[in-house]
């Protein structure tokens, strides 16, 4: 039986409003027990232990938009490359993700569909189809030589053979036949998310009846709060679907993200980091989707100015939105666990520490710098292995 014992730590559950000390013990991929853990003898000499003392321990961090991380963008990697984007982010307490593909020809959508669903990786949640369905007057940083109208036969050659694998496609519902596009998102078991749209209030939230479910990137890429036209984002405010929300200070001010945090609730915010190839390297010049980027001082923007995606990781991103609503982190931990795990409809697997779940685990400290990444019972990092000690 392959068993894992973390022990000492400050368990932050997701499904309790407290914090409580205690250890969990991880058998074959699962968590078996979470509270008190005492193992005697022989079993105790055998267990592979995480020594959690002073530790947070939280279910894995969940990312519904990455393009990518480490020097490589999802879009145009190779295997391998694709593997270093998601060690990349594992290496930061992400355990669970949906690589995100950008604006471009379909036959190029597809085949990165297909390589990353031939890694097989177990990080990997699924894919966030970003357009090409969208406005080029939020096009924000995206080809618009590539964008394409809202048809059921378009999207169908895109999805197809991929329709179990694709689970969020970003879309403008305000253009022509997106009625029709938005039901054949959901007949596949996909989300439609509203975002790089000019859609009215009105329209909006007609879109939601139809079906719209995730605002992709709030406050980004769509029709702005207006006090005689509330656009998009007043729907969004308006209504109880979720929102995807990019808290690194550039893309929202900290005072909006106050504000998003006491409208809509923190069951309903699922923070992402919309990451891109220059994520964890230095300033200089990258690409998306066939467009250069530059990024300075951690900012990725095209030559204009648009912004382009962030630098943005996982635990940077809980750790901005708890210093920016002075939210607990309870709360800050949750809007990246079991938030993005009930969108997902996988919250009876992942999101939270119960027995029973995957054993998808992110330890980390007070200042957020990852310790531990598990998956699948598996240590995945191991900071300096500090605290870790394997028994033979």
């Amino acid at each position: 039986m392959n068993s894992l014992l973390i022990q000492g730590g400050e368990i932050v559950s997701a499904v309790a409003d407290d914090i409580k000390t205690g250890d969990i013990l991880l058998q074959n991929g699962i968590i078996a027990r979470v509270g008190e853990v005492r193992l005697q003898g022989s079993a105790m000499e055998t267990i592979d232990t995480i020594d959690a003392t002073g530790l947070y321990v939280s279910s894995g961090f969940i990312d519904l938009q990455t393009n990518g991380g480490g020097g490589y963008n999802f879009g145009d990697a190779a295997p391998a490359e694709i593997h270093k984007i998601i060690t990349f982010h594992t290496n930061h307490g992400t355990t669970g993700l949906l690589p995100t593909t950008v604006t471009a020809p379909i036959e190029q959508i597809k085949a990165t569909i297909g390589r990353v669903r031939k890694l097989n990786h177990p990080a990997v949640l699924g894919m966030h189809i970003e357009g090409p369905f969208i406005t080029k007057e939020h096009k924000g940083a995206q080809n618009a030589h590539y964008i394409l109208t809202s048809t059921v036969e378009q999207f169908a050659e895109l999805a197809k053979g991929d329709e179990g694998f694709i689970k969020i496609v970003t879309l403008a519902p305000e253009l022509p036949g997106a009625d029709r596009l938005i039901a054949r998102i959901r007949e596949i078991g996909a989300i439609p998310s509203l975002g790089h749209s000019a859609a009215t209030y009105e329209q909006a939230l007609t879109a939601i009846d139809q079906g719209i479910g995730l605002f992709t990137h709030l406050f980004n890429a769509m029709r702005g709060l207006h006090h005689r036209e509330p656009g998009a984002l007043g729907a969004a405010l308006d209504s109880d679907v979720m929102v995807e929300l990019i808290a690194d200070g550039v893309h929202v001010h900290p005072m909006l993200i106050r504000l998003l945090r006491k409208t809509k609730g923190i069951e309903q915010i699922c923070l992402v980091t919309d990451s891109i190839s220059a994520a964890g390297l230095t300033d200089g010049q990258y690409s998306l989707g066939g467009l250069a980027v530059f990024v300075k001082n951690g900012e990725a923007r095209l030559a204009d100015g648009t912004l382009a995606g962030s630098t943005l990781t996982m635990e940077h991103a809980v750790k901005n939105f708890i210093e920016f609503t002075g939210c607990s982190v309870v709360d800050g931990v949750k809007t990246a666990t079991l938030n993005p795990a009930k969108l997902l409809k996988i919250d009876e697997k992942k999101g939270s520490l119960e027995e029973g779940k995957d054993a998808d685990i992110t330890i980390f400290d007070a200042d957020f710098n990852i310790y531990y990444t598990i998956i699948n019972g598996e240590i995945v990092y191991d900071r300096k292995r500090r605290g870790y000690e394997r028994r033979v």
